[in-house]
């Protein structure tokens, strides 16, 4: 019997719902953009269960969301953010969406009307957290943020990962949390000062993880290679769902590190240190970020 998402791989990524939450939003008019491979398909029917589970909707449809009902996607997207605490990059995303669905969606007015109010919604809460981040200080935000992601990793929450993947849940849960927030809030001065200080870290945790120095290169094959652990496969599948987004042109390097049942993409490189391993990630996730 397979072990529970949500108490296996998913457990301790705060970023999970965030990233669930923007998906369905996203499928609402363009269900294939949110369908995966064929090999990532069963996961994310576990992934809904049991996400539809955790909410306490059981008398909703499950199949209405499986065959890309809109209403069931934004119902089910807005009960999750009343449950949990999306960052402003997830409502901003959500809220943006919602109000280009008002405008062109060709459902009825009264779904349209829904996709309105909803984006309202979701605008005013990414409003707040962005007077509340200013308030208290995004460095200061933004540190606090990293030091407990940072901890996480030190004490091996991510270590059913590849070294590589681990990486990259870290930058993920930085990313969809308060320190992606103040990355993208920033000016140009705090945002430098905040990448400099990502990469140093990042570049330090992960090059002791494998026992060399920073500028020490590996062949890429050491840290794409995954742990043999109970669960191995729900950690794959997690991390290609993760990773589900990027392109293997735009992206080669977070492409190579996520869908590992896929050849490795031409521009990742094949001798890299864990400096270059994070320089090219951190381009790869935050180059867009700032809005």
């Amino acid at each position: 019997m397979n072990t529970r998402l949500l108490e296996g791989p998913g457990a301790r990524l705060e970023s999970l719902h965030a990233r669930f939450m923007v998906d369905l939003i996203l499928g609402i008019d363009n269900p294939r953009q949110y369908r995966l491979a064929p090999q990532q398909q069963q996961f994310r029917e576990r992934l809904m269960n049991e996400i539809v589970a955790q909410t306490q909707l059981r008398p909703w449809s499950v199949a209405g969301l499986f065959s890309d009902n809109p209403a069931m996607r934004l119902g089910l997207a807005e009960k999750l953010a009343g449950q949990f605490d999306p960052g402003h990059l997830a409502l901003s995303r959500m809220s943006r969406y919602l109000h280009i669905l008002q405008n062109k969606s060709q459902g009825s007015a009264e779904l349209r009307q829904q996709f309105g109010l909803v984006g309202e919604q979701f605008s005013l809460r990414a409003e707040h957290k962005q007077r509340a981040l200013t308030q208290r200080g995004l460095v200061v935000e933004s540190g606090l943020h990293s030091d407990e992601v940072f901890t996480r990793w030190h004490a091996g929450h991510y270590n059913g990962w590849s070294l590589a993947g681990r990486c990259f849940i870290v930058l993920e849960e930085l990313r969809w949390g308060a320190f992606g927030d103040a990355w993208r809030l920033a000016n140009d001065e705090v945002r430098g000062l905040l990448k400099d200080n990502l990469r140093s870290m990042t570049a330090q945790y992960l090059a002791e993880e494998i026992g060399a120095a920073k500028e020490t290169r590996h062949f890429y094959h050491q840290w794409l290679a995954s742990p043999s652990s109970v669960g191995l496969m729900d950690y794959k599948e997690m991390l290609a769902w993760l990773g589900s987004r990027c392109d293997a042109v735009r992206q080669p390097v977070c492409w190579s590190v996520t869908q590992t049942w896929q050849p490795v993409a031409l521009g990742m490189p094949r001798l890299c240190s864990a400096t270059r391993l994070v320089d090219a990630m951190i381009e790869e996730l935050f180059v867009d970020e700032v809005e």
